[in-house]
This record gives structure tokens, sequence and C-alpha cells, in this order.
């Protein structure tokens, strides 16, 4: 409940009042028919979370200060704190929860922030109105994923709280990985991506999610490919620089266009029995491309984020942004 705020008002207590009574009996309930509000008894300020009656259910000492006695006919004020005015920065004027318990639109000029949506949304005083699409990502650091396998010479940088990823052009295959030792699963991975490089018909071209063996140097990786925004990619390799492969049951074997997006969500589940893949635009709404045997290919030892960057023409560096990386 947002906090209430009355003007002017004050009662007295109708009874002594010991240093931890919760249940607080006054001569009237100064107009309040139900919490929040805080109140000022001698130097004790008190949260009021209920009122029945002329019983006041309260928090005691709050904002620091000390619960004590209180004498029978001590004054009660109703007070606008510190804590008053932070609760009602916090709560309302900004509302974050759950898209399915956003609360009625009434407060103009609230914001609600959904844990679980894409749009924010402002109170105009009846409805709300969506802005938008943004998200709510958690990105990753460079340090998150410690080990280089075929640097050459590409970098990792934080950069503006993501990560970049940048690797000068080559004229082979050639994969550039940062990765991590594998979660012992079950465990989720979702990603979102954004991949800079100039699209050609001659590239191989590349950045995503990649799983590796690192006793046998096996490698599948799964996102951007070929140069072309929308196109998602899935392949196997036997090492960095080795010849791909389609994943068994990849739709378009190893390649499928989607629809033409800037913004490419990832999400790799390993359940202990399956590795599952699937893609999203708008990281809500999931495809599965495949789900394969967790052993299929390789068995996982590293997980973490890939750049490739074969292309002849243009001759430039090529890269990607990694926006968000949240396991669970």
């Amino acid at each position: 409940m947002a906090e209430q705020f009355k003007n002017l008002a004050s009662t007295t207590l109708a009874e002594d009042l010991d240093d931890s009574e919760t249940e607080v009996d006054v001569a009237s309930a100064m107009g309040f028919t139900g919490g929040d509000f805080r109140i000022l008894v001698d130097s004790e300020i008190m949260k009021v979370t209920g009122v029945s009656g002329t019983t006041l259910t309260v928090s005691r000492g709050a904002e620091g200060t000390s619960p004590s006695a209180h004498t029978n006919g001590a004054t009660v004020r109703h007070v606008l704190t510190v804590g008053a005015l932070d609760a009602h920065d916090q709560n309302d004027l900004v509302v974050r929860d759950a898209y399915a318990s956003k609360p009625a639109a009434g407060v103009p000029g609230r914001i609600f922030l959904p844990t679980d949506g894409i749009f924010i949304e402002r109170d105009n005083g009846s409805a709300w109105e969506k802005f938008g699409p943004l998200w709510p990502m958690t990105p990753p650091q460079a340090s998150e994923f410690p080990t280089w396998v075929n640097q050459g010479s590409a970098t990792v940088a934080d950069n503006k709280g993501a990560l970049w990823f940048e690797s000068p052009t080559l004229s082979s295959t050639n994969l550039r990985l940062r990765v991590k030792a594998y979660p012992s699963p079950p465990f989720t991975v979702e990603m979102a991506i954004l991949h800079l490089v100039p699209p050609n018909a001659g590239s191989y071209a590349g950045a995503g999610l990649i799983i590796r063996d690192d006793v046998s140097g096996k490698v599948q990786h799964y996102g951007f490919y070929d140069g072309a925004p929308g196109l998602i990619g899935g392949y196997s390799r036997p090492t960095v620089t080795g010849s791909s492969t389609a994943i068994t049951g990849w739709p378009g074997s190893g390649q499928l266009y989607q629809t033409e997006s800037g913004l490419l969500w990832i999400k790799y589940e390993d359940d202990n029995t399956n590795r599952k893949i699937s893609i999203s635009t708008d990281g809500y709404s999931w495809v599965q491309m495949v789900s394969l045997a967790r052993t299929d290919y390789l068995t996982p030892t590293q997980i973490g984020i890939w750049l490739a960057a074969q292309q002849t023409t243009p001759d430039c560096n090529q890269g990607a942004t990694f926006l968000h990386w949240k396991q669970y």
C-alpha cells in the first residue's frame, strides 16, 4: 500500500505503553482507516501498518529511534520523515514487479519497471502508456571468461557496461574464444548479442555462444553467422580452425534464415540429459532450434563466447557487443 499523508493529524495515547507493545490504543484514529503512515510519540517514530477502530498496529523504533515507554495522554502526531520520503520515491514513483503484478493505473507520472517484460510504462492517471521496447540485462564482463583459446590478435574489453569482442579480418577459418569452466548441470544460459560485421556473400564471420571439450578440442557454436544479420548458425568443428559440420538435427544443415533483427537472443540449456538451443528476438518468446543428447559430438568442459572474422572484402575489423549473459 502507498504511504498515506494527512495534514495536522494528531491524537493522544489512550493507554500507558511499554517499550515493545505493537498494538497502540489512541483517543481517535486521526482520520486514517488503514496503513501505512508514521507517527511520533515523544521522541520515538513508529510505522503504522494497520488501523482497527482506535487501535494502531505499529512497528516500533522506526528510522533509528529507540523504542521506549510512553504514558497515557502522550501526544501522537502524524509526521513526514526521511523514511517516508524515501518510501514515496521508491514505491509511489517507481514500481518494480512482475508484469502480471502491475498495479492499476491512477498515480500520474508513476513509472512501472517490469522484471519480466520489455516495456517501460508510465501511469497517465487512468492507463499505463508503454515506451520501448527495452530489456533488463545482465551484462557480462571480460573477467567472467578468463581463458583465451586461439586468441590471435583478437581483443575483449569492458565497454560502457557491456563486453566488446573484436578481431581483425582473416582469410581462413579461425574462431577466437573466451571461455570459462563448464557449470555443473542442470543449468541454463541466456545471451543477447549485437553483431557488427559488413555483410559479404563470401564471408564466414560470426559471433555467439560456444561450448568446447578442452581434451579433444572439439567445439559447437551458435549465433550470428555468414555475415548477414538475421542468420542463425549452429555448427560443430573438430578444432577452432577446422571445417564445420551441421549440428545433429539443426534445421537447414546448420543455417536458418530468421526475421531480420540486429539483436539476437540465444538460450542454452543443459538438463543433465540433453542440450537444448533456442533463439529469440525479444528474450521472452523462444523458438527451440534443436535438442540433442548432452554428449552428442562432444562432452563440454568449457563454455563461453566466440568471434569469427573470415572475410576477404571489405578488409576491416569485425566485432560483437555481448549485452547479456544470465546463468541460472
